[in-house]
């Protein structure tokens, strides 16, 4: 009877895995769209004399141009980790356009809070 209690947890275990990578990848995958003419206007932030210098602006550029190469590689790779059976790792992987996300919102506050808003800080 514990047998099947396990394989019963270990299948929900899974199908929870399998649920939240679907919503995330979907999620995620959406959010490449509008990223992508923040992306291609990301360079003007640049225009600004002493722009090119401040490290908050290159963190805020780096963040939105790597958001969507960061959310298909991962998503592809946590799939791949998915069907491996590595269902946690898979999780780790689909969720992290998160943390690219939250670099640039900080990057976004940190401008707005210590350099008045200019991309020269």
């Amino acid at each position: 009877m514990s047998e099947t209690t396990i394989a019963e947890q270990e299948i929900k275990k899974r199908n929870n895995s399998r649920i939240y990578l679907i919503v995330a990848s979907i999620i995620f995958g959406i959010l490449i769209f509008p990223s992508l003419p923040m992306v291609m206007m990301s360079a003007m932030m640049f225009d600004s004399p002493g722009s090119q210098d401040s490290l908050p602006t290159i963190i805020l550029v780096i963040s939105m141009v790597a958001y969507p190469v960061v959310t298909c590689i991962s998503i592809i790779a946590a799939w791949i980790l998915f069907v491996k059976k590595k269902n946690y790792l898979a999780i780790i992987l689909v969720s992290l356009p998160i943390l690219n996300i939250l670099i640039g919102i900080a990057a976004i506050i940190y401008i707005t809070v210590f350099c008045d808003g200019s991309f020269a800080c």
